[in-house]
């Protein structure tokens, strides 16, 4: 009798969210996703997926603001990367533009994604600019409505997460759409552990535990079709098994706008019917060097979520992330955060917080940059991608047409709104909200 109550209850809550959260599910497609789910542990399950077996798949919280240029090679890299079957998106209010089209897309691939729209997962906080009826006026300060997207964030990272527990799920992604989680493959001109600083025996003991085989990113698979999950399943990284840190933070690293060598090398291991520039994760290598202490972002497995609070969007769950902060020790890290400035079309925003080019120039302007030779491709000979795999997994064709197609159709689309906001076509007055005060 308890049982049945307890399912009761758990059946009842699911149909709540669902209500509460006006959601959308996308068609889930048997052909691609042939799921035989252990409801007890999302994590030990075993999932068919593009004839691969895997021994369970992520889910992920997405929060975008006219992010439609960056979004299919986004859903693309991590249904093929991690794999990525299950997603929540949250629609920020003042987007001029809509992404259930592409979303509705890649549910037609064996992807669940749920759209959460006019903030319906909102929970009123104590400031004004917390509260859901807040109103936005050409007399709202620069910093209230700065503040306000930043208490957006976490309460839709907070509804999603407890949103993903109540079904069960496992490991969730919390990253922006211009980042990518990667294999943290080691780079021989990387430099030594940022724990080391300046002691040389013990930057040559990690060195030693490199070269015989015995650290953890030794183990890591380089084959083409490694996914994060096969790895997780090794129990070769004892942090994914520990209970008391459901969150683990991995460093996050800056991709910055400058072509590699030549086309040639960007198109080295793609197809020739795509193309590669139009793809950050394939056209820019030179990053921010791996020895430095950077700013992570994390994954949570929401099976042992708490329902608490997020402090902050790099370090939700406070005492039970990896760390003492929300800065990362990437040389013990299995995986580490890809962050793509990307080009300038895809960088520039209409509205609120609009981007502009002395800004793009700004965030490019980064000392001692290093070639990245250990993504995207995972065989040491490069020639595979992770965009040759996708193709693998769905089909050329269908490769083609929710990624670069749609890549291209976006960016024609956002020079239209971008045209039309600046003959005057909008509510708020952009230049006067987005003008920082002096300090």
């Amino acid at each position: 009798v308890a049982l049945i109550v307890l399912f009761e209850r758990f059946q009842g809550n699911v149909r709540e969210n669902k209500l509460k959260h006006g959601q959308e599910l996308q068609a889930t497609n048997n052909d691609h996703d042939n799921t035989n789910d252990d409801p007890k542990d999302g994590q030990t399950k075993t999932i068919i997926t593009g004839g691969v077996e895997l021994p369970f798949t992520f889910s992920a919280c997405l929060m975008i603001k006219d992010n439609n240029i960056l979004l299919p090679e986004w859903l693309a890299y991590h249904y093929t990367v991690l794999p990525l079957r299950r997603l929540i998106v949250g629609v920020d209010p003042l987007s001029h533009t809509d992404p259930k089209p592409i979303l509705n897309a890649y549910g037609s691939i064996g992807m669940n994604i749920s759209v959460w729209t006019n903030d319906s997962f909102w929970e009123d906080g104590r400031e004004a600019h917390e509260k859901k009826d807040f109103q936005i006026t050409n007399e709202t300060d620069h910093e209230a409505l700065r503040y306000r997207k930043r208490y957006r964030q976490k309460v839709f990272y907070k509804s999603c997460l407890q949103h993903l527990h109540d079904e069960m799920r496992t490991w969730t992604l919390l990253v922006d759409t211009d980042e990518y989680l990667a294999f943290n493959y080691y780079d021989e001109r990387e430099g030594p552990p940022t724990w080391c600083k300046k002691n040389v025996t013990c930057a040559k003991d990690y060195l030693k535990s490199i070269e015989d085989g015995t650290h953890l990113r030794t183990k890591l698979d380089r084959s083409p079709a490694a996914t994060v999950a096969e790895h997780i399943d090794k129990h070769v990284d004892e942090q994914f098994d520990n209970v008391d840190k459901p969150c683990i933070i991995f460093g996050r690293y800056l991709f910055v706008s400058k072509d590699s060598s030549s086309g040639r090398e960007i198109q080295r291991g793609v197809d020739p019917d795509f193309n590669a520039t139009l793809f950050h994760t394939l056209r820019y290598r030179h990053r921010s060097s791996l020895s430095s202490f950077q700013l992570g972002k994390p994954i949570v497995d929401v099976s042992r979520y708490d329902g608490r609070d997020l402090n902050n969007i790099h370090r939700p769950l406070g005492g039970m992330c990896t760390g003492w902060n929300a800065y990362v020790h990437n040389a013990a890290m299995s995986f580490r955060v890809h962050h793509y400035i990307g080009s300038w079309e895809t960088f520039r925003q209409p509205g609120f917080d609009a981007r502009g080019k002395d800004m793009f120039d700004k965030r490019n302007n980064v000392r001692d940059l290093a070639v990245d030779n250990t993504s995207p491709r995972y065989s040491p000979s490069g020639d595979s991608t992770w965009l040759t795999q996708f193709a693998k997994l769905v089909g050329k064709e269908k490769a083609l047409e929710l990624t670069q197609k749609i890549r291209i159709r976006e960016e024609l689309e956002m020079d239209e709104v971008i045209t039309e906001m600046g003959k005057g076509a909008q509510l708020h007055d952009w230049d006067k909200l987005n003008k920082k005060p002096n300090k």
